[in-house]
Formats: structure tokens, C-alpha cells, sequence
């Protein structure tokens, strides 16, 4: 009687008698993974890829309040809604993340409120997908219906757990307890006397914490809740608690995510405002925010540079703010911060001493003492800081993505600037139909970070009208668009279309290798965002890049590298379904699939970065060339390194067009070039450059640049 009647109050009427019946499962069915999985470190259950009725109770709803409130509580990707769901009587394996389509609305899935049993069907999958350390979750199946089975019901308390029994050592570098940790994956759980040890804001503004028991063992505190978010989309006032900081209590649910590219097994993300209790009794005072008040992204000589601070005062009171800055790396100065009242400090960097070749680079950092004499930095690290540069001569594309932090975005983001380059993807070449947001890139020359992505949100922005290869205006806001630097906020009134023929804009010649498998920021990869480049001499992989999904993505490889030892490591996504090409992962009326060993003898494109990876957007049938494929032409292409592994005095040989000697650049890890060189010609008229004495064992990356060439990858000294 009582599920009948909360059918009836929810105006919903049961179809499972004529919806196809799936077998029905508890969560604990599901979330189990036996032994020998999990001592091979595999967390994915064995059911992933079934389709099942799931039954369990709803932990955290997923918006805020039904049908007054429909904000999004747990965010999973851009069309979803999530909850967590609770098994009704297992203690352990008890818990499982559930996603809907917020396009399914016939589901009811909105409706959910805490405490309620239900049956769904769904789709086991994991997310990060196709990696062995994901999170099982349930994805309601398309046009699939919530059973409303009863409600009020009581949860039980969560689990008591420490950080031990998920990771030991640092959250970057850790030692995963898979057998410990598994059996709360997707179950909400308690931590106790915990500090913050690491608070950090990037630039889309979202804030990455990690947090310590007394051991010293981490783990991320994910922001899987918009109410633990810092950025725009925040529910609530959430204020993000700073180094040191000690946390009483901190609940959440267990879950995973993608760290640089890599999973991470075990996150606690808290759902609601409560389920953080911070030890005030000790608060630090904490820096909300820190930011240059300028307008525009790079200031003039003759400008001093405004900074604004925003402080939270902790237990005991501010004793000093200070504004620390240095130029072109020279002697550290500071300035002294203004109170204007009681959360706001400002200061001014002054403007440099002097300009060399046209520019200055600004590092500057803020510092906070209390009266205990605990000292707060923004950045938080003895050696990272803010950046700004100066120019007295108009920006190039390269210096808005130069690379000053270290996963690659733009350290101009919300900031204004104005460039000129050629439109290589108009909107017309990447439509991006489905979401009536055509993309539209422009370059200003070949050299690495040369490209930028413009988007065109709104139906009249006169970007949308911007033709292939017209030489254009843009001005705009510069952002961070999911990793990916962009335009946006396009000024219209000093946007405009300078020529109908821009400069000559050839493609970068790039192997498969750079991009496979990166992290956001590698510099192989990220050097290339939103740029023409080519792939020559390729042979399909994969027609459907993620097997029993599908988002309109095939992969291929360099050909001397197909069915070979290292092809799973080398492939690289196309991205189909955003282009205009009639090609894509599978065959339907628009579309058509290509199959794995199919021939490619160039195939050009933008590169792009989405959902932890790099790929390359076709824009025309004509960017795809099919013809017979010759490794021995790939071998010729390749940069070759002799002997290798490398050591002081191998040679790297590349061919390359150039009309003049290219330069050979060796850079660290972090993209800092340490080496540079003219290469010389053999008799097979291939340019070569000698590794010189003085590297240190590791990897390197190199570059190899001619006048309309250049070729890139890494090598490693032993």
C-alpha cells in the first residue's frame, strides 16, 4: 500500500510489465570483486558491461530540492544526474554511484529524495572507463524507469575508517590498499582528526585539497559536490580550508577519478554542507582568493598592476599581508598589503625596472602571518608563484598559452586580450552539431602553442561567420574551457574580419606516440592544442575507441608500430562526431565506420583535449586521405636516436624540410629548454644533433625545428 501510494503522489505509473525485465541485483551483487581480482589490482567488478535492475536505498539526492531546487548536488559530466545509492542490508560492498541522462526526464530520476528504495535498470560500467583501477558505477539504461519501492527509510551510520586502509604515503606518489579500500567504494564513510595538507586553487578556479592522518598518509579530497566546489557553479558559500587547517570530521563517499590523466582509485568526496567539521578552535586564516585586478591579460611598461586578496581570518588575529614579486627571475621586493575591510586586502606590483627584447616576466607570490606567527603562501610551494608578462608590442597566441604552470592552461584566464591569426577550423568544419556550439580555431604562425580555440556559444556571434583561411581580429576573455585554452566572452565591437586571405598556414607533422596516452600538459601533446598538425603513413586500431560505449571516436597508429609490441601505447583518438567528415565509430545514415587495418596515408586535423585525452578533430572528408601504407616511408620519418637507450654523444637523426640547418631543443620534464643546437646533414641527407655530456639520467623531450617543419618526442638517458 505505502509504495503504491508514493507511486500515486509522484504521478508515476509502473511500466515494468511492459518494459523488457532485466535480472534483478542488490548492490552488494554488483560491488563484490573477488579475491584474485582484487590481488591483481583490478577494482572493476566482474558485471561490468551487464544490464541489471539495481535495488538500493538513495544516499544523497540528486539536486538540491525537488521540484522547488533542481540544482545538481553530485556532478557526473555535463548531461548526468547522480546519486549514490545504499545496499539495504550489507555492511560492506555496499555502496554503488548511479548516473541518468538528464535528457531521460520519463525516468523520474529527479524526483529521488534521501531515504527512499527504488529499482532502476542500468548498465555496469566504470568511470575512469577502460582502466582497471575505475569506479563501478550504474548508468540508467536509455527510456529505463525508477520503481519507487518505498520511502523514509533510516540510513545507517557510516563506516568509521582511516586513511590507511585506502592509501599509505603521499596522494601523488601512494601505495594503494586495494583489498582494504574496495569493500567501500561507493559507500559513505567517516574520517577523523585529519589536517589539510595541500590547497590548491587552479585556474578554472576549482581547488584541489589532499588531507593527512598522523601518519602522514594522504588522500584527495574530491569536489565531486557542488557544495565543495570553489568555482562558479558552487552551491552555497563553501570556502575551501587551507594548509594546516585540522578537520574534526569528514564525510563522503568513496570514488575515483582521473589525476593528470591517471586513475586514482580511492577519493573521499563529502556530499553535503555537514559533512565537513573543521577544529576552529585552531583555524588558520585562510586565503580565499588572490587576484590581479587589471583588465587586460598583459600590462604595458608603464602600468602598475593591481592585486586584490581575499582572507578569511582564522582563530588569531592577521599580523601582515604581503605582496612579494620579482622580474625576469632578478632579486625578490615586496609591497604591503591594504586592509579595506574585513575580508579584502589590496596591494600594487610596481611596474619593472627595465624592458629586454620587448618583454618582462613577472613571478609574484602573497604571503599572510597570524599572531602565532604561522605563516600562510599563495601559491601554496617554496617555488611556484603568479605570472604575468609584459609587453610593449601587441600579443602573439604563444603568449597567452606560453607555459607557466604546469599543467598547461593559460595563466590569463578570466583576462582580456586581442589577437590576429588566420582561421584554420571554421565553424563550419567542426559544427559540433549536437550542441549548437561550432568551434572555430586560429593560429598566428606553426610554432608550438601558436593555436587557440575560439567558441561561439551565441547564434549571432560574427565568429560563427568567420570563413577557412581569412585573416581575423579576435578579441575576448581568455578561459580555461576543460583543460583547453580559449576565447571567450567574444568582444564583438573589436572582433572583425580583417581579409578573406590569411597567411599560409601549413600543418605540423606529429606521430601518434606524442599524443597517445599524455597526460592534460604533457609537453609532446600540449604544445599542439588547437593546431593544425598531420598524421602521415597511420592504420586504424580501433573503429570504436571505447568498446562498449560509444562517443563517436576511432583510434590509429603509426604504422611500424601496428600490431606490434607497443600499439596499445600509441594510439591516438579521432574524434568524429564534432567534424564535419561522413566518417565515425559506427555505421549509420550519416556515417561510416572504418574498420581496424584500414590504410591512411595522412589524415589532418585539430588537436584536441577532452575527457583525459588528446585528439584529433577531421574537419572535411578532404583531411582524410586513404591509400597504401609503407612502414619503411614511417621508419624514414621518424626521428631516430643512435645508440638508444640514449647516452651522452647519440646522435638524433630526423628528416625534416627545411631550406636552412633546423635547431635541435632538448627540455626537462616540466617544458624547460635546457640545450639548444644547429643540426648538421649526413650523405642520406638526414639533419642530425650529438646529445651533449652533462644530462642526468631521465626523460627529456625534444624538438626538431626547421623553417616549415618540425618533429618532436622524448628520449631517455639510463
Amino acid at each position: 500500500m505505502n509504495a503504491l501510494l508514493l507511486s500515486i503522489l509522484l504521478g508515476f505509473l509502473s511500466l515494468s510489465a511492459m518494459a523488457q525485465t532485466y535480472p534483478k541485483k542488490s548492490i552488494m551483487d554488483i560491488m563484490t570483486i573477488p579475491s584474485d581480482s582484487l590481488n591483481a589490482g583490478v577494482l572493476n567488478s566482474p558485471k561490468v558491461g551487464d544490464t541489471v535492475t539495481i535495488r538500493g536505498i538513495v544516499s544523497i539526492p540528486p539536486v538540491v530540492d525537488f521540484p522547488s531546487d533542481t540544482r545538481k548536488i553530485m556532478i557526473a559530466g555535463n548531461k548526468n544526474h547522480a546519486i549514490y545509492l545504499q545496499d539495504e542490508k550489507a555492511l560492506s560492498f555496499a555502496g554503488m554511484p548511479i548516473v541518468c541522462d538528464t535528457a531521460n526526464v520519463a525516468s523520474n530520476f529527479i524526483r529521488l529524495k534521501k531515504g527512499q528504495l527504488i529499482e532502476v535498470p542500468i548498465r555496469i560500467t566504470a568511470f575512469p572507463a577502460n582502466n582497471k583501477l575505475g569506479t563501478t558505477q550504474g548508468e540508467v539504461i536509455s527510456k529505463g524507469i525508477v520503481e519507487f519501492i518505498d520511502d523514509g527509510i533510516l540510513l545507517p551510520t557510516p563506516p568509521a575508517v582511516t586513511i590507511a586502509m585506502f592509501n599509505q604515503g603521499k596522494a601523488n606518489t601512494p601505495t594503494y590498499n586495494i583489498n582494504g579500500g574496495a569493500q567501500y567504494v561507493g559507500m559513505k564513510v567517516e574520517f577523523s582528526n585529519l589536517t589539510v595538507t595541500s590547497a590548491v586553487k587552479g585556474t578554472n578556479q576549482r581547488t584541489t585539497i589532499t588531507v593527512a592522518d598522523e601518519s602522514g598518509n594522504e588522500l584527495y579530497l574530491r569536489d565531486q559536490s557542488n557544495h565543495y566546489r570553489t568555482d562558479a557553479v558552487q552551491l552555497g558559500t563553501y570556502t575551501a580550508p587551507t594548509e594546516g587547517t585540522k578537520i574534526k570530521k569528514l564525510r563522503g563517499y568513496i570514488s575515483s577519478n582521473s589525476i593528470q590523466g591517471q586513475a586514482a582509485p580511492f577519493m573521499i568526496s563529502p556530499g553535503m554542507p555537514d559533512d565537513l567539521e573543521l577544529d576552529m578552535g585552531s583555524a588558520p586564516p585562510i586565503i580565499t582568493s588572490v587576484r590581479s585586478s587589471r583588465i587586460n591579460a598583459f600590462p604595458t611598461p608603464s602600468e602598475t598592476v593591481p592585486v586584490a586578496i581575499g582572507i578569511k581570518a582564522g582563530a588569531l588575529p592577521i599580523t601582515s599581508v604581503r605582496t612579494y614579486y620579482s622580474f625576469d627571475g632578478k632579486g625578490i621586493d615586496s609591497v604591503t598589503a591594504q586592509k579595506i575591510n574585513d575580508t579584502l586586502w589590496t596591494s600594487t606590483i610596481p611596474v619593472p625596472g627595465s624592458i629586454s627584447n620587448g618583454t618582462s616576466l613577472v613571478k609574484w607570490h602573497i604571503r599572510v602571518q597570524d599572531q602565532s606567527g604561522l605563516s600562510l603562501k599563495s601559491p601554496i610551494g617554496d617555488t611556484t608563484g603568479y605570472y604575468y608578462r609584459v609587453l610593449d608590442r601587441a600579443p602573439k597566441i604563444a603568449d597567452i598559452r606560453e607555459r607557466l604552470s604546469a599543467n598547461g592552461a593559460s595563466v590569463y584566464e578570466g583576462y582580456s586580450a586581442t589577437i590576429i591569426g588566420t582561421v584554420t577550423a571554421s565553424a563550419a568544419d567542426i559544427p559540433y552539431a549536437g550542441a549548437n556550439a561550432p568551434r572555430v580555431y586560429i593560429q598566428d604562425g606553426i610554432a608550438p602553442q601558436s593555436g587557440i580555440f575560439v567558441r561561439t556559444t551565441s547564434p549571432s556571434s560574427i565568429v560563427r561567420a568567420f570563413p577557412r583561411g581569412s585573416k581575423v581580429q579576435i578579441s575576448g576573455i581568455i578561459r580555461e574551457n576543460f583543460g583547453v585554452t580559449s576565447f571567450d566572452s567574444v568582444f564583438l565591437a573589436d572582433t572583425k574580419l580583417i581579409a578573406m586571405d590569411g597567411d599560409q598556414i601549413n600543418p605540423v607533422k606529429v606521430n601518434t606516440i606524442d599524443f597517445a596516452r599524455k597526460p592534460q600538459g604533457a609537453l609532446s601533446a600540449e604544445q599542439w592544442e588547437s593546431m593544425l598538425v598531420t598524421f602521415s603513413n597511420v592504420i586504424v586500431a580501433d573503429s570504436n575507441a571505447d568498446g562498449a560505449s560509444n562517443f563517436g571516436e576511432f583510434t590509429v597508429v603509426d604504422a611500424s608500430l601496428f600490431n606490434g609490441a607497443t600499439e596499445s601505447l600509441s594510439k591516438m583518438r579521432v574524434e568524429t562526431d564534432d567534424g564535419a567528415t561522413t566518417y565515425g565509430s559506427s555505421t549509420t545514415a550519416e556515417k561510416t565506420a572504418l574498420k581496424r587495418s584500414t590504410e591512411i596515408k595522412n589524415i589532418t586535423g585539430i588537436m584536441y583535449f577532452s575527457f583525459g585525452n588528446y585528439k584529433l578533430v577531421p574537419r572535411t572528408n578532404a583531411d582524410i586521405v586513404f591509400g597504401s601504407v609503407s612502414v619503411e616511408d614511417v621508419s624514414s620519418q621518424q626521428v631516430e636516436i643512435i645508440p638508444h637507450p640514449a647516452q651522452p654523444l647519440s646522435k638524433i637523426y630526423a628528416t625534416v624540410s627545411s631550406t636552412i640547418p633546423p635547431m635541435l631543443h632538448i627540455m626537462n620534464i616540466h617544458g624547460q629548454k635546457i640545450y639548444s643546437v644547429e643540426t648538421s646533414m649526413d650523405s642520406d641527407k638526414r639533419y642530425y644533433a650529438v646529445i651533449p655530456h652533462g644530462l642526468s639520467s631521465g626523460l627529456y623531450l625534444y624538438s626538431i625545428k626547421g623553417d616549415s617543419d618540425i618533429v618532436t618526442g622524448t628520449f631517455i638517458i639510463e
